[in-house]
């Protein structure tokens, strides 16, 4: 598995922080540095990969644009990169501790609530899988 660019990270992280497609225009208007010529690289990169696909087409002032949206398949990618990063600092660095340093981050109370009752529930599953 390749590693993407920090600019395929960019893109896609534009992406995934909104429900709605967006136009290549409007990724550029979204992070300083980015220029239209590169998203539309990126872009068509990401197409090629199946991480993005055209949601559809829009007026964008007096043109036709293509909208895009992320698809699953790139976050199950970004777990996987994740995964595997994982396992090369395993041994340093218990599960417990990355997850307590996860749910810090999150600032929003009722959100970390919710994460908790989750993962109780998957720890749950997984200890009964696992007697």
């Amino acid at each position: 598995m390749t590693q993407m660019n920090p600019r395929e990270l960019d893109v896609l992280n534009i992406l995934w922080k909104t429900d709605e497609p967006m136009t290549s225009t409007d990724i550029v208007n979204e992070q300083r540095g980015l220029t239209q010529s590169t998203v539309i690289a990126v872009l068509r990169k990401l197409l090629k990969d199946d991480l993005v696909e055209v949601a559809g087409v829009t007026h964008s002032g007096k043109v036709l644009s293509r909208t895009y949206r992320p698809t699953e398949t790139s976050k199950d990618l970004i777990l996987q990169y994740f995964q595997d990063d994982y396992r090369n600092f395993c041994n340093v660095i218990p599960k417990s501790t990355l997850c307590a340093a996860i749910l810090e981050i999150d600032e929003d109370a009722a959100k970390s609530k919710e994460e908790i009752k989750k993962l109780k529930s998957i720890l749950s599953d997984f200890e009964k899988k696992h007697k």
